[in-house]
């Protein structure tokens, strides 16, 4: 385990994803915290940045039901030779609500990668942090 009891392959990502984090007026707000190492992981953590949105929107539907919420969503990707997505594991679920983290899956699936020379994993967290019930 590391840090804050997370798994010892997260400590490295914990504070840049939950810093990331940003509030939003009723909205919960994603930041994406992947690590490139080289070229092919800068292509890969953009294009994990650019789909973003797309995990907004599947809070947008239910954002009513859980003010004040806050957490992460940890990933583990399997991406193919051809840049689709084979495989998505949902590593860690600290929001717990099943709606979110189900779409989540399902929109991260239809993403495309670069083409690559193999098949590779990647690791990313999304951040959530939820405005307040007034």
């Amino acid at each position: 385990m590391g840090r804050s009891g997370w798994p010892s392959h997260w400590s490295g990502c914990w504070p840049d994803c939950w810093q990331a984090a940003v509030l939003s007026a009723v909205l919960l707000s994603p930041a994406a915290c992947a690590k490139p190492v080289s070229e092919a992981g800068e292509t890969r953590q953009a294009t994990v940045e650019t789909n973003l949105p797309e995990l907004q929107d599947c809070w947008t539907d239910i954002a009513g039901d859980y003010p004040g919420v806050a957490g992460t969503l940890m990933f583990s990707v399997e991406i193919r030779r051809s840049g689709s997505v084979d495989w998505v594991e949902l590593e860690l679920d600290e929001l717990e609500i099943p709606k979110l983290s189900a779409c989540a899956v399902r929109r991260i699936k239809r993403w495309r990668f670069p083409e690559q020379r193999r098949r590779s994993t990647i690791r990313f967290g999304v951040g959530f942090v939820g405005r307040s019930a007034e």
